[in-house]
């Protein structure tokens, strides 16, 4: 009996509907027949990209390329992409870049990738020489615009960034654009000390995303999504399961909250391996995260531990213990447990009002729906303490609390207390000089640690004092 035939109209329809899965088995079936179709390899490559099969793509992609594809730099692009975000392969993702530029010197989007790549490896000028090209072939680019001046507020002059982006934002037509040069422009104007112009020039882009970001926030959904976490997850004793090879340390929190700065001087003062934002965790959500019920949880934690381990070695190696910071982990601890029952959680805690006002200076991806917004920043941070008690009463001294004020006060000694927590014996870490550090303050991490952040919020008092009080009101751990 023949197999059915594949079609391109059913691989389209997978592909169109974003059913990666699905469109990865119809696309392998049709390239057994048809190997020589670059764009079949191509979009076999995204799919594996979506599945998070990291080599597979890669494979993909280069089969899409010796197959004769006709854009040949878009596969180099993506393959930069696996290479960097998922695999933290900072040479070969800077390798795959520069390719894509060797076939294609206009390719703008190639160049500002290899301007963020050097961003998150701390190369000033590598980045700045990046982003220039960028401009060379589309001025109008208000991401090249943007990411400079944050470079020359890093560097001193925020004037000179100030410049740069109203002058861009005069003549830029893409609201995405606007919205990264209106956030730069606050910024700037924030490190001038012009604080009421920077609080404007925030509440502009925040309401210009908020507007035309595809997604709603709505406060009802994020009662609805706490509450069953607590219903499918409830204070119990954990299950006995066989040790796991990996040996993660859970970072969570609230984001802007210092966990980058946490990571590093982990891994500087105690030898962890920075692990960064691992993308399996969110990835293993959205395609099972519905399907978890109390009946069926113990399995799902179980497939957790197989994939994250496999995942984590892929990425890392085999190393003795490594950081997390998903700062959304703090969302799915209980599974995170059942899967890793003597895992460590570090939750970092920063002044909720400082925290807010750090997200509101910045651009975040659209599913934080919540940072344009203080009333919605409130409600959400209510929930996140709300699930976060409840991880505390489910774990106890499991979850490990660090307050972001006394890490800024004594770096060293507040790590030194949280590795002997954590039962890491201190040693000499190795970090490259090619560690990627993925995050909206990428230069702020790489400088001295210091405290200029705390209290930030008082700059602006005028506009967000109320809020300050019923915070302070809600939650005087905070209180000075």
């Amino acid at each position: 009996m023949t197999e059915p035939s594949i079609t391109a109209e059913q691989i389209g329809a997978a592909l169109s509907a974003r059913r990666p899965a699905e469109a990865a088995d119809l696309l392998k079936a049709w390239l057994q027949q048809h190997p020589d179709d670059a764009d079949g390899w191509f979009n076999l490559g995204w799919c594996q990209r979506q599945l998070l099969d990291p080599h597979a793509a890669l494979a993909s992609y280069q089969r899409a390329i010796d197959a004769g594809l006709a854009d040949p730099e878009q596969a180099h692009l993506n393959m930069a992409a696996v290479k960097a975000e998922v695999l933290h392969d900072v040479t070969g993702a800077r390798a795959s870049l520069q390719t894509a530029l060797a076939i294609q010197p206009a390719f703008v989007l190639a160049w500002q990738n290899l301007g963020q790549l050097e961003e998150d490896v701390g190369d000033s000028a590598a980045a700045r020489t990046a982003y220039e090209r960028a401009l060379s072939h589309a001025p109008g680019s208000g991401r090249a615009h943007a990411r400079i001046a944050g470079i020359d507020v890093f560097q001193g002059r925020p004037a000179e960034g100030l410049a740069r982006v109203e002058a861009a934002a005069a003549s830029v037509g893409n609201s995405d654009d606007l919205i990264e040069l209106t956030f730069a422009a606050a910024n700037a104007l924030d490190a001038m000390g012009r604080y009421d112009d920077a609080f404007a020039q925030a509440e502009d882009a925040n309401r210009l995303q908020k507007h035309t970001s595809p997604l709603a926030h709505v406060q009802a959904n994020v009662t609805a999504q706490m509450n069953a976490l607590t219903a499918i997850f409830p204070a119990e004793p954990l299950a006995v399961v066989p040790a796991a090879a990996a040996n993660p340390i859970f970072i969570c929190g609230l984001f802007r909250s210092g966990s980058t700065l946490l990571e590093a001087l982990l891994g500087r003062h105690a030898g962890v391996t920075m692990g960064g934002e691992l993308a399996y965790t969110p990835w293993f959500m959205s395609q099972f995260g519905e399907h978890i019920t109390p009946a069926v949880v113990n399995d799902a934690a179980a497939r957790f531990r197989e994939g994250y381990s496999e995942f984590a070695r892929t990425v890392l190696g085999d190393v003795p213990a490594f950081t997390d910071k998903r700062m959304d982990n703090f969302l799915y601890l209980g599974l995170i447990k059942r899967a890793f029952p003597a895992a460590k959680i570090v939750h970092i805690l920063r002044d909720p009002i400082d925290n807010f006002l750090s997200m509101f200076f910045l651009p975040f991806a659209d599913n934080l729906t919540y940072a344009n917004d203080f009333d919605d920043m409130i409600h959400y941070y209510r929930a996140y303490r709300r699930l976060m008690d409840h991880w505390q009463a489910c774990f106890g001294d499991d979850i490990i609390t660090v307050r972001y004020e006394a890490l800024v006060a004594d770096p060293e000694g507040v790590v030194a207390s949280l590795a002997r927590q954590l039962g890491i014996t201190p040693a000499a870490a190795q970090v490259s000089g090619d560690q990627i550090i993925r995050t909206a303050s990428v230069w702020q991490v790489r400088q001295p640690v210091h405290a200029r952040s705390r209290g930030r919020w008082r700059h602006y008092e005028a506009h967000i004092g109320e809020i300050a009080a019923l915070l302070r009101a809600e939650y005087p751990e905070f209180s000075e």
